[in-house]
């Protein structure tokens, strides 16, 4: 059981408990009935709920799930997305994105409609860490696929998953990515409107 390792220890007790989440949105964990990386990956989300308590709903999305897929995650009381939302759900209230691998571009859409002072506090993901994209790719495919992956990496607190997951293809490159008050209030007006354009 994941629970019972120290990642997830480590993970909860030090760095999720503070996040105090009221909903969690799962992006792109895929097929529990077609991959054994799916099935860990859900089992995480459903223990971060229950660890967490999360007072409010939980969602899930993901083009390829199966009927026996939608029937699991209503068995846990899990509401299904209905629509393909692109990733752009707007975090009203502290809102745990849960988004295992997923493409760049999706998590550019979550950042985009939350690109605000007030929104982007309430915005935390689980997912590939920003850095990973930013430096490593040209600067013209980052701002046409994913731009707000670019500024976000000024601003944003990254607690990387233990190394000794790295090898493991389940939750390997992962992290907490969370938008702290105090780096927030330090940016002027100006900053929210500076979306890399290209030339």
């Amino acid at each position: 059981m994941i629970a019972n390792t120290m990642f997830f220890l480590v993970i909860f007790d030090e760095h999720l408990k503070s996040i105090e989440p009221h909903d969690i949105v799962c992006y792109g964990i895929g097929s529990m009935q077609k991959s054994k990386n799916a099935q860990y990956q859900f089992e995480l989300a459903l223990m971060l709920r229950d660890i967490l308590k999360i007072p409010g709903e939980m969602f899930i999305f993901d083009p390829v799930m199966t009927e026996l897929d939608k029937e699991l995650c209503q068995l846990h009381d899990i509401e299904i997305i209905k629509d393909n939302e692109l990733g752009k759900r707007i975090a009203t209230k502290k809102t745990l994105f849960y988004m295992p691998h997923c493409g760049r571009g999706l998590y550019s859409n979550t950042l985009s409609v939350n690109w605000n002072a007030e929104l982007l506090q309430n915005v935390a993901i689980i997912g590939n860490r920003f850095d990973m994209y930013v430096g490593s790719q040209l600067d013209k495919d980052l701002i046409r696929e994913c731009p707000y992956l670019i500024p976000a990496t000024n601003i944003v607190k990254c607690v990387s998953f233990p190394k000794e997951f790295d090898n493991n293809q389940i939750f390997n490159d992962l992290s907490i990515q969370t938008f702290p008050k105090e780096n927030i209030s330090k940016l002027d007006a100006q900053f929210w409107l500076k979306e890399p354009k290209l030339e």
